[in-house]
């Protein structure tokens, strides 16, 4: 069950306005009314008259009371929506590498299969070629077929991103990959 607290805490935040009326006409209702009944008994003196406008005073204070607190919920609606926003951002990333990676690792395979079969053919055709413009060519399509699947594997292996999670929620970290010390460096 909620506390009285938070209910009174949860309405002035929501309705702070309302509140504000709330306080300002009671308070100028009940001075109103005393200055009223006075009046009426003609029992208050030119001092006791000019007491009764200190409600302005109090008004004033009360409607400057209310905009700092309209001020302070509009900053927390602000807050709210950038955090709601940024969320939102890092969840579109988030699913925007997902995707990405998936997107690479099937094109990795599609061109893989390929790309081995042509391979496994031109290494087949160099042990039987010997005509020497024959072997240039095939020699040619084995250093193409091997960029391609050099340029697949760094595409695939260069990054990798991953979420890391912080105050704000959920941060797409992304980490540069380091080649093994067999494999070459990346060419830039």
């Amino acid at each position: 069950m909620k506390s009285i607290y938070e209910v009174v805490k949860k309405f002035i935040l929501k309705y702070p306005a309302v509140l504000a009326a709330y306080f300002i006409y009671s308070y100028y209702f009940i001075s109103t009314m005393d200055f009223y009944i006075k009046f009426k008994r003609k029992h208050f003196s030119a001092s006791e008259a000019l007491q009764h406008f200190d409600t302005l005073f109090w008004m004033w204070i009360l409607a400057y009371a209310m905009i700092k607190v309209i001020g302070l919920r509009e900053k927390l609606h602000f807050k709210e929506n950038e955090i709601t926003s940024h969320e939102n951002s890092l969840k579109l990333q988030e699913t925007q590498i997902t995707t990405l990676h998936e997107v690479i690792g099937t094109l990795k395979h599609e061109i893989n299969n390929p790309l081995a079969i042509i391979l496994g053919y031109v290494q087949l055709m160099k042990k039987k070629i010997l005509d020497e413009d024959m072997m240039k060519k095939l020699n040619e399509i084995e250093t193409a077929s091997l960029r391609i699947n050099s340029a697949l594997s760094e595409l695939a292996e260069m990054k990798t991103y991953q979420t890391t999670s912080a105050p704000v929620g959920k941060m797409v970290e992304r980490a540069q990959h380091t080649p093994d010390a067999s494999s070459e460096p990346p060419a830039q």
